[in-house]
């Protein structure tokens, strides 16, 4: 008799789990659901008193957190922060890069400045991190890494010229990155949100002209909550997906399927 396979664990039990951009949004709601599902949690942001609540909410539910200050930006910074951790915590064996700028601007109106911005958080930094942190996980022969894409890695809208860009090449480091390193035992994995109510989107959600346009994009009608990144997030940093690297998983109510 065939013994049945025993169903995966979603558990993150003892695991580090280091997330940067955590003190807003889809980044802040990642961690809550980490912390809950077992993780010690290493939290980083460019100003650290803004993960304050955040640290006090985790450390009453019983789970180990600490706060980092880092800029992405700077690799030098993402080095002194793996360093850092690894001194603290240990080995992280899972990383969520939330870390992000978001612009929505016409391309003829697009500053240096802000082209700068946009790539240099979302996507230099993010591979400067992987790198850091992906180094010890290959050293320990395990890891996650979970990168923040977007439906515009795989589509365009007014005013997203840079935007789309940079989720773009995310979604095409995520690959990279998952096909060096999976001989290594480290999954890259990216989650790819539509528009997500945060409140770095606020200025979005006040326009009605632009919420009008987006809504009329997505088939389930409605935009995503940072709740609803969770569950695909735990799949990915769980070993429920050991068996899954390179791929971008759209959580975005049926914008992709759509387009």
């Amino acid at each position: 008799m065939t013994v049945p396979a025993q169903p995966p664990s979603f558990s993150l039990a003892g695991r580090l789990a280091v997330v940067t951009g955590a003190s807003l949004g889809i980044g802040r709601g990642l961690a809550l659901a980490f912390a809950e599902a077992g993780a010690r949690l290493a939290l980083v942001s460019r100003a650290p008193e803004h993960l304050s609540e955040l640290v006090t909410s985790i450390e009453a539910s019983g789970a180990e957190t600490r706060a980092y200050q880092a800029d992405v930006c700077v690799p030098s910074d993402v080095e002194r922060l793996a360093a850092a951790v690894a001194a603290r915590q240990g080995v992280a064996s899972i990383l969520v890069n939330s870390a992000g700028a978001p612009l929505t601007k016409p391309a003829f109106d697009v500053t240096e400045e802000e082209w700068d911005r946009v790539m240099d958080t979302g996507l230099k930094g993010m591979y400067f991190t992987c790198v850091a942190f992906g180094r010890s996980m290959a050293d320990n022969g395990y890891g996650k890494i979970i990168n923040l894409a977007s439906t515009y890695s795989e589509s365009v809208a007014h005013g997203k010229s840079v935007y789309a860009i940079a989720k773009a090449g995310v979604a095409h480091l995520t690959r990279a990155l998952a096909v060096e390193w999976a001989p290594l035992g480290v999954r890259v994995n990216a989650l790819a949100p539509t528009a997500t109510v945060t409140p770095t989107r606020q200025e979005v959600l006040a326009n009605p002209e632009r919420m009008s346009s987006i809504l009329g994009r997505i088939p389930m009608g409605r935009y995503a909550q940072p709740a609803d990144l969770t569950g695909a997030g735990l799949f990915l940093a769980s070993e429920a997906s050991d068996f899954v690297t390179g791929q971008l998983l759209f959580v975005d109510g049926g914008w992709n399927a759509a387009r």
